[in-house]
This record gives structure tokens, C-alpha cells and sequence, in this order.
């Protein structure tokens, strides 16, 4: 049986991004890079597409200079996963292994 592992980075008010769009307030240290072990067996990501927009630039974040070796490991751990985007508006994604859904349906799970 699958699990569902349910994580988001927030700020207290519940945004992930400023009131630009961008998330530099939230940019990672090594310091909590030690999220990258719990990332690591991540299969599958769900997005909505705002969150997607936002994570996408993991699938070029290898190609930057100087890139400390955890934004590496993060950047080849989220490539490695399959990606779904919940959108009704987004027409196409910019990452590999990823996929657009236009309506979410909650899984059903047995009740015991």
C-alpha cells in the first residue's frame, strides 16, 4: 500500500510566494536541507499549478553556478520524481516526468 505524505513550506498567513510571486524569503539553507531526506522517497509530487510554477525551477536548478551540493541533491531529487499539476488553466508544463490533471479526485480510502 501507497502512503500519502502531506508537507508544505509556508509562511505563518499561509503564502508560499510574496506579493510579487517570488519566493525569496523562503530560499533554503543547508541548514534545512535536511528536508532532502525526507524528499528522497518521494514518488510522485501533486501540485496545484501556483505551487507548480513556483518548484518548477528545480528542473534546471543543476544548471546554475556554484550550486551548493544540497540545492544539487534537492534539484536531482525532485527531477527524479513524477510531477502532477492540477490545473484547469495551465496549457503546458516545463518539466520532464510531469503531467497537467484538470479536476482532482480524492482517493477513497477503506475505513476500518
Amino acid at each position: 500500500m501507497a502512503r500519502l505524505i502531506y508537507s508544505a513550506i509556508t509562511s505563518l498567513d499561509g503564502y508560499v510566494a510574496d506579493e510579487d510571486g517570488n519566493f525569496d524569503w523562503a530560499a533554503p539553507d543547508e541548514e534545512v536541507h535536511i528536508v532532502n531526506d525526507l524528499e528522497r522517497p518521494v514518488g510522485t509530487y501533486l501540485y496545484g499549478r501556483r505551487m507548480y510554477e513556483v518548484m518548477v525551477d528545480w528542473e534546471t536548478a543543476h544548471t546554475l553556478a556554484d550550486q551548493p551540493p544540497f540545492m544539487q541533491d534537492l534539484a536531482e531529487i525532485w527531477q527524479a520524481a513524477d510531477k502532477i499539476v492540477y490545473s484547469k488553466t495551465l496549457e503546458t508544463v516545463s518539466s520532464a516526468r510531469t503531467r497537467i490533471e484538470r479536476d482532482f479526485r480524492a482517493p477513497s480510502f477503506p475505513v476500518s
